[in-house]
């Protein structure tokens, strides 16, 4: 570790320094000893540093974080992002003119690091870098060298000496704790364990600050009655069973300061999906009213009981917001999680979790942008529920089962808004066997049928997707009449499909019907009415009609840029239609100019890897190649025909039609173009 901390003050070597061990080792304590170094060295030499520290363990806030980065390295707002972000970003840190340390922390998931490239081969979202004053530090329990590739140095970090470890206790721990040597044999029964060795201190400088009266007698207060209390709990030289008697002790602590209830609250919260848990949604006293076992607690007794954890290093707590929208979360360090797991509760986040779906700020479609930061915390977690029936037995209540389906169904859809598709798929099937292998609601059900039908849709899958519209639109002409807004909605996806699969008539006669009805009873200028306008318009596009579709297009656009803003996912897509017409009219100045602001509208919205900025990149490169740039427009499809394919799949139709146009391009086809429309 020594060569890591030497680092902090001399030169860099350009490589990326991967700190590597088992869970509480002190991977994450080496680091910040590191940021402390840089600092100390930046105060005598009177030059600020930059640093940056990234949490690798979710993979939106490890990509919001590393494009902050970029931002904050000088990279433009347009280029933040796009698909070029990372070269950007390591080509201005490469040259930067002032001292930098870039840290990610709780890197256990490797493909995360690929970025548009791939980690082994240097072209990820990490890699080594030219800048002389420059360090990178990664903390992660994968130690395999093959993964990383030859421009990383590993470095393994196992437990302390005794003599390190016994001065992390005598540092933190109070003076009246005991003497070095007592220190040692502490820590020599907590295995010399960094994370045990803390929780020990912590607790034994809580325990010495607490005023005598208060004190329960059989409190340790030394190094010595804290090694006593260890062979009560019967642990061995097992450093994860070090831990957990440590635990054990700091919630005797806890119970005799009168928070008896703070064992349970992070069993509670250990009964969460691994990901950070967002307390300021599922701790507040209307939704922790759904256990009766804190029934009693107020707000107050919430907070201290969550600071006293912390303070105690049992959890880590956001009490500021942070630079990304969002609300506040709790992170248990895993050997705790796995500690207090093992009495999970699934039946109290179900709970909670059913009064959380109903609070205001989470009753937000997941489809609305302005959801978005509260379900890119919340879906994990919600995800996980419905995965807690595939391993349970039919203990659950209808209500139950009903809550575990909602939320699931809930953050599916958040994954299909951002293109998640996937993902999205693999949700919203859980979600459906839920429904139909118990007593489900006949129309929730349709539902879900419906929303799997969407992504099918968006996957490629179009003859499984209008099978499913079509079953859809017969229930609920059934349950809910032919004109009911719901039929409505399904019948516009019905015909929006067969317009995809190329049954214009079909998909004119269903849209016609729909837009007649939603005309009457909602008005012309309706959201749904816009909607199905825009399908119509799609359908004379498609039947080459371009002056009435480009007038519906333009004429669409100025509405949907008046009710919902420019960056709206409704407003894009009319946009990228809006441009595909013109090229196809052979307009192509207005073209370019159009399908270019379309490109970074949705870039900012979405982010380069969203399959809807993907197909608008397609039609901007058959732009520029229209135009006679070739070089530009060759370049802008080879990289989004890799992209397509490595996202999407080889099989979806994106991937099939970059392929089919490079290679007519190589065959110099002056027809080929991209197509009529999104």
């Amino acid at each position: 570790m020594e060569r890591i901390l030497r680092l902090s003050g001399h030169p860099a070597d350009g490589r990326m320094h991967v700190l590597h061990g088992l869970s509480g080792a002190g991977k994450t304590a080496v680091a910040l000893e590191v940021v402390t170094r840089v600092r100390a060295v930046a105060d005598r030499q009177s030059a600020g540093p930059r640093i940056w520290w990234i949490d690798a363990r979710h993979p939106a806030a490890f990509a919001a974080g590393m494009r902050e980065v970029a931002r904050q390295a000088g990279v433009g707002d347009e280029d933040v992002h796009a698909g070029h972000v990372v070269d950007a970003l390591w080509e201005n840190l490469g040259r930067a003119p002032y001292r930098w340390l870039l840290i990610v922390d709780g890197a256990d998931d490797l493909s995360l690091l690929d970025g548009p490239g791939r980690l082994a081969a240097g072209t990820g979202w990490l890699r080594p870098h030219h800048c002389p004053d420059g360090l990178l530090l990664v903390t992660t329990q994968s130690g395999i060298a093959r993964l990383w590739g030859t421009g990383a140095s590993l470095h393994a970090v196992g437990p302390l000496s005794t003599e390190e470890a016994a001065g992390v206790l005598t540092d933190h721990a109070s003076p009246a704790a005991g003497t070095p040597a007592q220190a040692c044999r502490l820590a020599q029964r907590l295995g010399r364990l960094p994370l045990a060795l803390r929780m020990a201190a912590s607790y034994l400088a809580e325990a010495n600050a607490m005023p005598a009266p208060l004190r329960h007698p059989g409190t340790p207060m030394t190094f010595e009655a804290f090694r006593a209390a260890l062979d009560r709990y019967g642990v061995g030289v097992d450093p994860a069973a070090a831990v957990e008697s440590t635990w054990q002790i700091s919630m005797d602590l806890l119970h005799r300061q009168g928070l008896s209830h703070a064992s349970e609250l992070v069993r509670v919260l250990a009964s969460f999906s691994a990901a950070p848990i967002p307390y300021t949604l599922l701790l507040q006293p209307g939704v922790l009213m759904a256990l009766p076992e804190f029934g009693a607690l107020d707000s107050t007794a919430v907070w201290r009981s969550l600071r006293e954890l912390a303070a105690l290093q049992l959890l880590e707590l956001d009490e500021i917001p942070s630079r990304h929208e969002g609300p506040l979360c709790v992170r248990l360090h895993p050997l705790i999680r796995d500690l207090a797991r093992r009495g999970r509760q699934p039946r109290a986040v179900i709970a909670l979790m059913e009064r959380v779906l109903q609070l205001q700020e989470v009753r937000v479609p997941p489809e609305n942008p302005q959801a978005w930061p509260v379900w890119r915390i919340l879906a994990p977690h919600a995800l996980d529920l419905a995965d807690v029936f595939q391993a349970q037995d039919a203990t659950f209540s209808p209500s139950e089962r009903k809550t575990c389906a909602d939320a699931g169904e809930l953050a599916a859809r958040y994954l299909q808004s951002q293109g998640l598709y996937g993902q999205a798929r693999k949700g919203f099937e859980q979600v459906l066997a839920l429904r139909t292998e118990g007593d489900a609601d006949e129309l929730d059900t349709a539902a879900t049928r419906h929303n799997l039908a969407l992504v099918l849709h968006d996957l490629g899958e179009l003859e499984e997707a209008e099978r499913l519209y079509e079953k859809v639109w017969q229930t609920l002409c059934h349950a809910r009449g032919p004109q009911h807004s719901q039929t409505l909605t399904v019948r516009h996806e019905l015909g929006r499909v067969l317009l995809d699969r190329g049954c214009l008539p079909q998909a004119q006669a269903h849209l016609e019907a729909v837009l007649a009805v939603r005309d009457a009873t909602d008005g012309t200028d309706s959201p749904n009415a816009l909607a199905t306008r825009h399908e119509l318009a799609r359908v004379l596009h498609r039947r080459r009609r371009m002056d009435e579709a480009r007038r519906e297009y333009a004429h669409l656009l100025v509405l949907r840029r008046r009710l919902s803003g420019e960056e709206h996912p409704r407003t894009v897509t009319v946009w990228h239609n809006y441009a595909c017409v013109l090229h196809d009219m052979g307009l192509m100045e207005q073209a370019h100019l159009e399908c270019e602001q379309a490109l970074a509208a949705q870039r900012t919205l979405y982010g380069e890897d969203h399959p809807d900025t993907l197909a608008t990149g397609y039609l901007f490169a058959a732009i520029l190649r229209a135009r006679s740039l070739r070089g530009e427009a060759d370049a802008v499809l080879s990289a989004l025909h890799e992209r397509s394919g490595r996202l999407l799949g080889e099989s979806h139709p994106l991937t099939k039609d970059c392929a089919e146009l490079l290679a007519r391009w190589a065959l110099q086809d002056p027809s080929a173009g991209p197509g009529t429309g999104n």
